[in-house]
């Protein structure tokens, strides 16, 4: 799966060929029908597969040690640094999909949901966590939190595409930061 989640990564689902998928799976045309069911079936389960590694790294970032402003800002500028290495700036593929097949794909759009559901999750959870910890104030909603850490990333993730300057990445995480 993360032969093709990489390759749908790089080339977008409608600018990805059948005959991609094969070589980037090391398949026939004919196999990849046969095992796959067609493009669009394979293209849910390498999302599938790729929300759930992400998901598991971001668990990793936020489940490590240390005050929750440190880790969000881990998190954020890992974001960052990864999209901007990529010389190509091909971004993350649930980010990707949300923008080209969310709209008028009912399936990618389901679970793509479940994957923006899953991640606020895990940023709740370490915002609830840190506020019984006296990290966060009393007032601070930590759903409402979780919601902006999610939206940062997620625009951190597109801006990565524009080709922006690094600067505006630092102002931005400075910035969610600071609503912590």
């Amino acid at each position: 799966m993360a032969q093709a989640a990489e390759t749908f990564r790089v080339n977008g689902y409608a600018e990805t060929s059948p005959q991609d998928l094969a070589d980037s799976i090391g398949i026939g045309k004919g196999s990849l029908y046969n095992t796959f069911g067609s493009k669009h079936e394979l293209f849910l389960r390498s999302l599938e597969h790729y929300a759930g590694v992400s998901l598991h790294e971001l668990r990793a970032v936020l489940d490590t040690e240390g005050p929750i402003r440190d880790r969000i800002r881990a998190m954020l500028t890992g974001f960052v640094d990864a999209d901007l290495a990529d010389p190509d700036r091909c971004g993350c593929l649930v980010v990707n999909s949300a923008v080209e097949m969310g709209p008028h794909d009912e399936h990618a759009a389901r679970l793509l949901g479940r994957s923006f559901d899953s991640s606020q999750a895990v940023l709740h959870t370490a915002f609830i966590a840190a506020q019984q910890a006296g990290e966060i104030a009393a007032e601070k909603d930590p759903k409402a939190l979780a919601c902006l850490m999610q939206s940062t990333m997620i625009g951190l993730r597109v801006l990565a595409k524009a080709r922006v300057d690094r600067s505006r990445f630092d102002a931005a995480i400075d910035a969610a930061i600071m609503a912590i």
